[in-house]
């Protein structure tokens, strides 16, 4: 067999399993569908390399996005609409960020009747701060315009809260705070949704929400 017959049967034969993967008829290694993810990986690698074209060598070079950002944002709450359900959390909806006159780029997330309390997912690249340049994927509570009913009870509760999640949680900086714009929030790499780690997200999107969920219960929002 001539290498170039060898490389057409193998592209062919790569297809095949996938889309036996994807219509059930074959399991999916361990892992779920992040692990997928890497075999179909690798796969693509390797007929990259059988055709002696580039393969990435590092993480960064790897993180080629195979979705729009809107297009992982869209799977991201879905998967956490999942697992909030599971856990007896209702998602009454998700929004676009310009809804509430923010960027495109935002996904507004409602789990209480008070609309004006809210959690939100979205890029940002900070231009002053610990975190100025960074490129982070960043989940926001938003507690705008209640300083006393919420955010500072909220706060006061802040070291409890990163000790159930396991992560720090940021505010925003006293010159934003002082013009009445109050969160919380979890910042995380960009890096994440380049990968395309969506079950990641939504498990750390859904476990910010169910912790921080029953304080806000509790201060009389629901």
């Amino acid at each position: 067999m001539q290498e170039q017959d060898f490389i057409e049967v193998f592209k062919k034969q790569k297809e095949a399993f996938l889309k036996d993967c994807e219509a059930g008829r074959r399991t999916w290694p361990p892992g779920g569908s992040r692990a997928a993810g890497e075999q179909k990986k690798v796969l693509d690698w390797f007929e990259r390399w059988l055709k002696g074209e580039a393969v990435p060598e590092t993480e960064e070079e790897s993180a080629i996005p195979v979705k729009s950002f809107g297009e992982f944002m869209d799977e991201v709450l879905v998967m956490t609409r999942e697992i909030l359900e599971k856990r007896n959390i209702k998602m009454i909806y998700a929004l676009p960020g310009q809804y509430l006159g923010i960027s495109e780029s935002w996904k507004c997330i409602q789990v209480f009747g008070n609309r004006n309390i809210y959690y939100r997912i979205g890029r940002t690249r900070p231009r002053k701060g610990t975190r100025r340049g960074e490129d982070l994927l960043v989940l926001d509570l938003v507690m705008d315009g209640y300083k006393k009913q919420v955010f500072l009870p909220v706060i006061e509760q802040k070291e409890h809260l990163e000790k159930l999640l396991g992560e720090t949680l940021e505010r925003e900086l006293p010159k934003v705070e002082a013009t009445g714009k109050y969160r919380l929030k979890v910042a995380l790499p960009y890096k994440i949704a380049q990968q395309g780690n969506a079950p990641l997200v939504a498990k750390k999107l859904a476990d910010f929400i169910t912790v921080t969920k029953p304080v806000l219960n509790d201060l009389g929002i629901v």
